[in-house]
C-alpha cells in the first residue's frame, strides 16, 4: 500500500498486482508467482516495483543488481518523476 502511496502522490498510473501477504496463505497460482518473482529479482519480501519491465526494488529495497535504490530512493532523487515523465509503465 505504501508503494501505490507513493506512485499516487506523483501521479503515476500503474498496474498493481495482488499476490498474497503471506505465502502459507496462497493458492497454487499466487505461489508460483511469488516464487518466479524471487527467482527473476531475489527478493522474497513485497512490494516489488518493476519500470517499464525493469525490476526497480521495493519501496525501501533496490533492484539485485544494484542499478536501482527501490521506489523510495528513486522518488528522493527525481529519478521517478523522470521515469514517469517518459511515459514509463509502472507495475507494482
Amino acid at each position: 500500500a505504501e508503494a501505490m502511496g507513493v506512485l499516487d502522490e506523483i501521479g503515476a498510473g500503474y498496474e498493481n498486482v495482488e499476490v498474497g501477504l503471506e505465502w502459507f496463505l496462497l493458492d497454487k497460482e499466487k505461489s508460483v508467482l511469488r516464487a518466479e518473482l524471487l527467482k527473476m529479482t531475489g527478493q522474497s519480501s513485497l512490494p516489488h516495483v518493476f519500470i517499464n519491465g525493469k525490476h526497480v526494488g521495493g519501496l525501501f529495497t533496490g533492484s539485485e543488481d544494484g542499478t536501482y535504490p527501490g521506489l523510495a530512493g528513486l522518488k528522493e532523487s527525481g529519478e521517478l518523476m523522470k521515469m514517469v515523465a517518459q511515459g514509463l509503465d509502472v507495475a507494482s
